[in-house]
């Protein structure tokens, strides 16, 4: 059979054909009708030429991962979620203390930053309280692919984080102020790294303190504070 013109059937065929789509034996019918009827040969033509485009299209891409983080931000900072503000229990995984964090970039902003970075000024981002009393907290950095979280945490003169295990790479440096645990006494731009499984006795300020943490979200309390 030839025509004059083609039809939706013909040029779903025609389309099928291009695209390998059709089975063996239709495929033959479709290329002994093609060879005698010119409206059909000329319309496969064109879907060839579709065809061989699609091949070399642009695949997908990933988008910067300064993108996910400028997003988190954002979307953080409308939601204001919570977290942090329930009292720890001796052997849960405790969300108040040092280690108080949310999923997302709570408290975070974008604003300032070329593209690539993250820019945080001082008097942007929101303060948060822990579960722990006079300790409060800033959320500066989620990197989810990590699991870690960047967070500013801010003590107040006399306050308390009680003994707890780390449940991954814990990073503390002291900004300003006086920390101790058992013997251990820091002061401003002394430096702790603390190793998955490592177990810390309660951390106590005397004057207040402003530290800065790379940890997990969470840490395991293991006693409540003393006294």
């Amino acid at each position: 059979m030839t025509h004059t013109t083609t039809d939706e059937e013909a040029q779903g065929r025609a389309a099928l054909y291009a695209l390998g789509a059709l089975d063996p034996e239709e495929a033959r019918d479709f290329e002994e009708h093609a060879a005698q009827c010119e409206p059909c040969a000329e319309e496969l033509r064109c879907f060839r030429s579709v065809a061989a485009a699609l091949a070399v299209a642009p695949g997908e891409a990933e988008p910067p991962a300064s993108v996910r983080s400028r997003l988190l931000a954002r979307v953080s900072d409308e939601d204001g979620r919570k977290a942090g503000g329930e009292t720890a229990k001796a052997g849960d995984e405790s969300a108040s203390g040092a280690n108080a964090t949310p999923t997302a970039a709570g408290g975070t902003n974008a604003r300032g930053g070329a593209l690539g970075f993250l820019v945080v000024r001082k008097d942007e981002g929101k303060w948060r309280p822990t579960g722990d009393a006079g300790i409060s907290y800033k959320l500066l950095y989620a990197d989810a692919e990590r699991g870690t979280y960047t967070t500013l945490v801010r003590m107040e003169p006399g306050s308390r984080i009680p003994a707890h295990r780390h449940l991954g790479v814990e990073q503390c440096l002291v900004l300003e102020g006086d920390l101790r645990s058992g013997d251990t006494g820091m002061s401003a731009g002394d430096f702790n790294c603390s190793l998955a499984g490592s177990v810390h006795g309660e951390v106590v300020t005397d004057g207040g303190a402003l530290l800065l943490f790379v940890s997990p979200e969470r840490y395991e309390v293991i006693e409540p504070h003393a006294g």
